[in-house]
């Protein structure tokens, strides 16, 4: 029975994937202006941005360098300047779930080659689908687009490392950029990991300069408008963003409020005194050990509340996460297969992203807390882990297929089931 149901999977993939997430896109369309009636914090920024962008001169305005500008630009075609708030922002939502639909389709479609057991990764696609790409969705949020936008740009990192040619740089270069005009953290992500996967590539005597020396020049040229705006308009500070370069050495919102924002940060550079603002330098001579300590502990302590508390969407990851790992240790001992757990390219790079994020979400913590900060993490984080199965399973010669059936499917119904007790309205 199991082996037919293994065989239509494979047979009927793309189809199977496509009615997946049109059966998500369709229950989110019925529930997301119930879950979310009224705009509010964010979502009126990026009703904001959206008709700035249509009353400006050539339609160009390219943010307040808070939120970057793709999203702002997407939304503005759907805007309507003679419709009331409401309404628009009911259409940005749908066209926002349109987009996100379509890009998780085409986002499994990549991903589909890489596994051997096609029913493994149609519950990958489950668990990618219900938690990180539809949590949010039903906001008017970057979060969604920018989630599977960011996984992909770790997938084009491997794609290089593996066949390093002009068309996969270019490709690289292309998608950094994307994702970099999505939200800034996209920038650090893209050039950490690219001197990373250099450094990485001359340790096992590959050459990597050429290649992401093409990535930099597609990155730069694309980028071009939006850095040669924040050279002339924001100090010379070619990568002005006011989180990363104000927001994340201040103490408090309170600060920010009353210092670089009342100080027409998002216009200009700040018109107050360099020694008052914000800066790495300053928070060092004002701050102890201790202090960072406490800023980390308190960072750390909501993340966790985040992961491991079953009112919290987190918790599905991180059970999803740990049991599952729990499986690939059970057959790699009883195969004698823990050779071929040995880490891979896209695992390190992922682990140091994952790491990059919690790190710097904890951090951040004193400004602003919540779940959409560190949910990138979850895509690439499933990813790695279904992919170890997946090996695991070939390795066996797909004999321990009955149990990942039964194993996979129990913990699909568990998170449905504490969805509906503890996460739905």
């Amino acid at each position: 029975m199991l082996i037919k149901v293994q065989n239509f999977v494979e047979k009927y993939i793309k189809l199977l994937l496509l009615i997946e997430v049109l059966f998500f896109a369709i229950f989110t369309y019925l529930v997301m202006n119930e879950i979310s009636p009224i705009n509010k914090y964010d979502e009126n920024a990026y009703l904001a941005h959206a008709e700035t962008i249509l009353i400006s001169e050539n339609y160009w305005y390219l943010g307040d360098r808070n939120r970057m500008p793709l999203f702002n630009y997407f939304l503005s075609i759907f805007y309507n300047l003679e419709a009331s708030e409401i309404e628009n922002y009911y259409n940005l939502k749908y066209a926002n779930l349109g987009l996100t639909s379509f890009l998780a389709f085409l986002f499994f479609i990549k991903l589909e080659s890489k596994f051997k057991n096609k029913f493994i990764f149609l519950n990958l696609s489950f668990l990618i689908l219900i938690i990180p790409i539809f949590a949010l969705i039903h906001q008017l949020l970057v979060e969604s687009i920018f989630f599977i936008s960011f996984s992909l740009l770790l997938v084009y990192f491997e794609q290089l490392n593996d066949s390093p040619n002009i068309k996969n740089s270019i490709k690289l270069g292309i998608v950094g950029t994307m994702v970099y005009f999505l939200k800034y953290t996209g920038l650090t992500v893209f050039l950490a990991i690219s001197l990373f996967s250099i450094v990485f590539g001359f340790l096992n005597k590959r050459n990597y300069l050429k290649n992401y020396f093409i990535a930099f020049i597609t990155f730069f040229i694309l980028a071009s408008p939006y850095l040669i705006e924040n050279y002339t308009k924001f100090n010379k500070h070619i990568f002005y963003n006011v989180n990363s370069e104000f927001y994340i050495w201040a103490d408090s919102w309170d600060e920010i409020v009353e210092g670089v924002r009342a100080n027409n940060d998002r216009i200009g550079w700040p018109t107050m005194d360099e020694s008052e603002l914000p800066s790495l330098n300053k928070y060092i001579s004002e701050h102890t050990i201790s202090d960072v300590y406490e800023r980390f502990l308190f960072g750390f302590k909501s993340i966790g509340v985040d992961y491991f508390s079953l009112n919290k969407l987190g918790s599905h990851i991180s059970f999803a996460s740990i049991a599952i790992i729990l499986l690939i240790l059970y057959f790699a001992r009883k195969d004698k297969a823990f050779s071929h757990l040995k880490p891979t390219y896209l695992d390190i790079i992922t682990i140091l992203t994952v790491g990059f994020i919690l790190v710097s979400t904890a951090f951040y913590s004193y400004i602003s807390t919540g779940f959409r900060y560190h949910l990138p993490i979850a895509i690439p984080l499933f990813l790695i882990i279904f992919l170890k199965l997946d090996k695991i399973n070939e390795i066996s010669n797909f004999n321990n297929f009955n149990k990942i059936f039964v194993y996979l499917n129990s913990i699909n119904l568990l998170i449905l089931v504490n969805s509906y007790i503890n996460l739905l309205p």
